[in-house]
């Protein structure tokens, strides 16, 4: 009997993050399946074997750089090799096309399967070539209602199975257990920062978002702050930044979910930082900057009007953003003291949130995209 073979490629952290969380179902499903590709840390974890780790790279913004697409094209070459020398069942991509389509259309030259799982088009990326991704998808895993109407209309074969984030977003028991397991006062108001998950990220934007939070502890000193670092960044980077802002109140932690639970505010990234604020009902501040001659500002700014991934998928600006030239320490200022007193706009930001499960589905998410590509990859459960 022949077992499943599958190529995973994943192009940031986000994709390690929720392919690894496939992959662990994929294996428990299908034990005998063999899992192998791009990606970081955890799908290697989890059990894939990764033929190049690009986390590090693309914590440090390499992929972003000239000297970055030199890299791309010898991880290119690599993937195509083993692709000829070992054949997969199917082709799985996660998350942003960091190399563009150029891997999936070889695949499709190959007569290899492809499925797409969190496509551009979940992101709200307006300048993807619809009819160019119809042609080298197979099948896509659909994350939003959103995307699964964009992929229908486009003539894509879809299946909506669900965000990943539905099953991984994991909500503390109350504001006051988290408080105590982060040893913070049960009565200030604790505003959290999710600065991103790659340090070219947090280097912009950690150090004008410090500088507003301390303008607003000037007039409210009751004012507690806790900065959320993801696993990618290293500490000691952000030790830096936080020695130079001289804030007072300042706590470094790295479980993202008590510090939201312990949360009134949030100042996230755009990306998934958002989504798990919005879904654990936490009114935030998206925030985002980086150099303009960046890879992904193109594609960022191509995304007008929705930049926040929570502002995408519900298609209206809930989350008040701040993006590069929008971004500056006093307009953040302003926009923190307004949520933190402004209780009807808090409350209205929150019903909105209600709307995410009816858009991204029920819990059980990564089983069903298990299922789904496991039939793909021709294994009988």
């Amino acid at each position: 009997m022949a077992y499943p073979s599958i190529m995973i490629i994943g192009g940031d952290n986000t994709s390690d993050r929720f392919g690894a969380a496939l992959a662990q179902k994929i294996m428990e499903k299908c034990p005998n399946a063999t899992l192998f590709g791009v990606g970081g840390p955890m799908m290697s974890d989890a059990g894939v074997r990764l033929l190049y780790d690009i986390s590090e790279m693309v914590s440090l913004g390499v992929f972003e750089s000239i000297k970055g697409t030199q890299v791309v094209k010898r991880l290119i070459k690599r993937v195509i090799e083993t692709m000829d020398e070992e054949r997969p069942d199917v082709v799985l991509q996660i998350g942003l096309p960091v190399f563009g389509f150029r891997l999936l259309e070889i695949a499709q030259c190959k007569s290899l399967p492809v499925v797409y799982y969190y496509t551009p088009l979940s992101r709200g990326l307006e300048n993807v070539k619809v009819g160019r991704f119809a042609g080298v998808v197979d099948k896509v895993a659909s994350i939003s209602l959103f995307e699964t109407t964009a992929c229908q209309e486009a003539g894509i074969d879809v299946e909506f199975v669900g965000h990943p984030l539905m099953d991984l977003v994991e909500p503390a028991e109350s504001k006051e257990a988290a408080r105590e397991i982060l040893e913070l006062s049960q009565s200030s108001s604790v505003i959290s920062i999710l600065p991103g998950a790659r340090e070219v990220e947090v280097k912009n934007v950690l150090p004008t978002v410090l500088k507003s939070l301390c303008q607003v502890q000037k007039t409210e000193p009751d004012i507690e702050i806790v900065i959320s670092v993801a696993p990618t960044i290293r500490e000691s980077s952000v030790e830096k930044i936080i020695d130079s802002c001289h804030c007072d109140n300042v706590k470094l932690r790295k479980d993202t979910y008590s510090v939201l639970g312990a949360s009134d505010l949030a100042v996230t990234s755009i990306g998934t930082a958002s989504l798990e604020a919005s879904l654990m009902g936490v009114p935030s501040i998206a925030v985002y900057r980086v150099p303009a001659t960046t890879y992904f500002i193109d594609k960022l700014l191509d995304r007008k009007p929705y930049m926040t991934i929570t502002n995408n998928i519900l298609r209206e600006t809930v989350i008040p953003e701040y993006i590069q030239s929008d971004f500056g320490h006093a307009r953040i200022a302003d926009e923190v003291r307004r949520l933190l007193k402004d209780e009807e706009a808090r409350q209205a930001m929150l019903t909105q949130f209600k709307r995410l499960p009816h858009e991204l589905g029920e819990a059980g998410s990564v089983e069903r995209a298990a299922d789904l590509i496991l039939e793909m990859a021709g294994c009988e459960q």
